[in-house]
């Protein structure tokens, strides 16, 4: 069954009792409400990270969206009938030359136009093994890189930042893992890093869509936020 691109409320109803075990985007929609917080300098009513989960995350004409470097799931993670599939596609089998398709191919390509035409003030990309397939999906290639290190409480965690065309990419370990970003405090630090970038004109009408199941339309260009999952290499990036 083919899912809607935004998390709308038939899509909340169907995976009622699926989404409490979605521990990833639980922990991207902390750092977002963390984002938010720190860019007003408040704390809003439902708009804690639950809340942002609860109705926020991904939701039609909200504040960000969801966009895979590979569209495609893992092979280990595929159906049989997916498999099937995969396997009779000359362009998808073997993995690698799947891989090669999107790269070379028009994915990356429309990833890069996307970033152009949203013009996005940040681009949280989680996974530091796939730095190169993010600067390459997202038009970077060639940009100087600035190091910086959050360091909330005593784990020490290196943020790469590329600027670029008004845009910062932030490349950051994974979310959640043993070395990754896996504690409140760290995912709360992380969105008072990205929240440097932004200002309160980027959350429009707040207090009254504190109270609301879905933002009104009208927001979605103000705070792009892309999470860009990668597949093929089990990396992230997130945009606001």
């Amino acid at each position: 069954m083919h899912e809607p691109p935004a998390w709308d409320s038939a899509f909340r109803e169907r995976h009622r009792h699926d989404m409490p075990r979605w521990q990833t985007h639980q922990r991207l929609a902390r750092i977002m409400a963390a984002t938010r917080t720190a860019t007003l300098r408040e704390t809003m009513p439902g708009l804690d990270w639950r809340g942002y989960f609860d109705q926020y995350l991904y939701a039609p004409l909200g504040w960000e969206f969801k966009i895979n470097l590979y569209p495609l799931p893992k092979p280990q993670q595929m159906d049989l009938s997916q498999i099937e599939t995969f396997r009779r596609n000359p362009c998808l089998s073997p993995n690698w030359r799947y891989v090669e398709f999107c790269r070379q191919g028009g994915r990356f390509r429309f990833i890069a136009e996307q970033r152009r035409r949203m013009r996005p003030k940040v681009i949280l990309c989680t996974g530091q093994a796939e730095e190169e397939e993010f600067l390459l999906a997202f038009g970077f290639q060639g940009v100087p890189c600035s190091e910086h290190h959050l360091q909330p409480a005593d784990l020490v965690k290196t943020l790469r930042v590329y600027s670029h065309e008004g845009t910062h990419l932030v490349i950051c370990p994974k979310v959640g893992g043993p070395t990754g970003i896996n504690s409140d405090t760290l995912l709360d630090a992380m969105g008072a890093f990205l929240s440097v970038w932004l200002d309160a004109s980027d959350f429009p009408d707040v207090r009254a869509q504190a109270m609301r199941a879905e933002p009104p339309a009208g927001t979605a260009h103000l705070a792009w936020r892309a999470m860009t999952h990668s597949q093929a290499g089990s990396a992230s990036a997130s945009a606001v």
